[in-house]
């Protein structure tokens, strides 16, 4: 298995636990209506899936252009 693949992974799993903690401080509940709380479940986690496949893309191509710039000098 490639490095970048199991790093992806970990970070994906890993920045998706964190964003979700985090989106849960935000009060989604005056948004919907009363008694919605599945459809605030589901916004929360939509939201940090999306959140975290941003985040972990970006380290993972950090990475990529750093090791591509290592490699010039």
């Amino acid at each position: 298995m490639n490095i970048y693949a199991l790093t992806y992974v970990f970070l994906y799993l890993a920045i998706t636990a964190v964003s979700f903690n985090s989106l849960q401080a935000l009060r989604f509940d005056q948004l919907f209506k009363a008694g919605k709380t599945k459809e605030i479940q589901v916004l929360l986690i939509c939201l940090s899936m999306s959140l975290s496949y941003l985040v972990t893309n970006f380290i993972i191509d950090l990475i990529k252009q750093t090791n591509l710039i290592m490699v010039l000098f």
